[in-house]
C-alpha cells in the first residue's frame, strides 16, 4: 500500500487546484457574490490563510486511514468501494495488491514526494511574491 504521504499529497493537490482557481477568479466571485465582499471588508489580505485550506484537503485524503488507525472501521470495509470518494482510496490499494503491480509502491511514494515538494516551493514562492506585495502597498500609503 502506499505511504501515508501520498494520500495526504492528493489531497493537497486537490485543495492547490481549488485555491488556485479561486485566485484566478477572484474578482469574479467578488463581483457576484455578496459573503465575498465581506470577506475583502473583514480582511484584505484574506488570501494568506489558504495554505490551511490545503492543509484540510491534505487530511481528507487521509480519512480512509485515521479511521482504520482509531479502529473505528476494518481494514476490509475501508479498501470498498465507498471509500474511492476519498481520492481514489480503494482503486490504490487494490492495484498495488495485485502481483503484476507490486512495483508501482514504489512510484506511487515518488508521486507524492514530487506533489508535496512541489506544492511546498509553490506556496513558499507565492508567499513571497504575495509579500513584497503587501509590503510595497503599506509603504505606499
Amino acid at each position: 500500500m502506499p505511504a501515508k504521504h501520498f494520500y495526504f499529497a492528493n489531497g493537497a493537490m486537490l485543495g492547490s487546484m481549488l485555491v488556485i482557481a479561486v485566485r484566478f477568479k477572484r474578482k469574479w466571485l467578488h463581483e457576484k457574490f455578496l459573503w465575498f465582499r465581506q470577506l475583502y471588508s473583514f480582511d484584505r489580505d484574506w488570501f494568506l490563510y489558504f495554505p490551511v485550506v490545503i492543509g484540510l484537503f491534505g487530511l481528507y485524503g487521509l480519512i480512509p486511514d485515521i479511521l482504520y488507525a482509531i479502529g473505528l472501521l476494518s481494514k476490509g470495509l475501508i479498501r470498498s468501494d465507498f471509500f474511492n470518494l476519498f481520492l481514489g482510496y480503494a482503486w490504490f490499494e487494490s492495484v498495488e495488491d495485485l502481483p503484476e503491480y507490486a512495483h508501482l509502491d514504489r512510484i506511487f511514494n515518488w508521486f507524492g514526494e514530487i506533489i508535496l515538494f512541489t506544492i511546498a516551493i509553490g506556496i513558499l514562492v507565492f508567499y513571497v511574491r504575495l509579500s513584497n506585495e503587501i509590503i510595497s502597498r503599506k509603504e505606499g500609503s
